[in-house]
């Protein structure tokens, strides 16, 4: 199996890349290859609304998202990190507009998916919907879609919820393609409440005492 993480953040070491950098790293240690893709180092334009694709299943549109896109098209499983300003940053907005092509022709259906959003309380459940809304409509399997707070590089660090909810969502998108596009037994319950059964309820930061 093969998950490709996408990180549509303009900041190196930003929060949506730690937490996407630690989802792959536990999809690597339950068996699955991976692959990183930085949006911020490559060229795409913005969509220009011609919907051409929908008939063509191609872009008429020449930079880096056709090569972008035939790596998802060949990977197992993608998990997509974007920040949140106002709503899910622009880089974010961009890569998923641009996807329309692979979304109309069906090339992404069946994959697994997985989303992470992180931002200062502005907007995170907005965006982590718009990332499920995206995943339904490309028919892939989303197993999880999670939002964490969090203001300057390096928040998600010290909150060690977000940290081991990605990394059970590595491990789960492995294991879930592995165990034939269903939940294994141990992941059949909502991934909060089985981050606070593993490694105990004080590490749920929203919990009152």
């Amino acid at each position: 199996m093969k998950i490709v993480g996408v990180i549509c953040t303009p900041r190196i070491g930003g929060n949506s890349e730690i937490l996407v950098k630690q989802v792959l790293d536990a999809a690597t240690k339950a068996g699955a290859e991976s692959e990183i893709i930085f949006v911020r180092d490559k060229k795409i334009q913005f969509c220009d609304g011609c919907m051409k694709c929908i008939k063509s299943g191609k872009c008429h549109l020449i930079d880096d998202m056709e090569e972008i896109g035939e790596k998802l098209v060949t990977s197992d499983g993608i998990v997509i990190g974007v920040p949140t300003y106002w709503t899910i940053g622009g880089m974010g907005v961009a890569f998923l507009d641009r996807l329309l092509p692979y979304t109309a022709s069906g090339r992404l259906a069946n994959k697994v998916g997985a989303g992470i959003v992180v931002g200062a309380r502005v907007a995170v459940d907005t965006a982590a919907g718009v990332l499920r809304r995206f995943f339904i409509y490309s028919h892939m399997l989303c197993v999880e879609c999670v939002a964490h707070y969090g203001t300057v590089p390096g928040d998600v660090i010290k909150n060690e919820y977000a940290m081991k909810s990605a990394w059970e969502i590595g491990r789960l998108m492995a294991l879930f393609k592995e165990n034939g596009n269903r939940y294994p037994e141990e992941y059949s319950v909502p991934l909060s409440n089985y981050v606070k059964k593993k490694y105990g309820d004080n590490i749920y930061p929203y919990h009152s005492s």
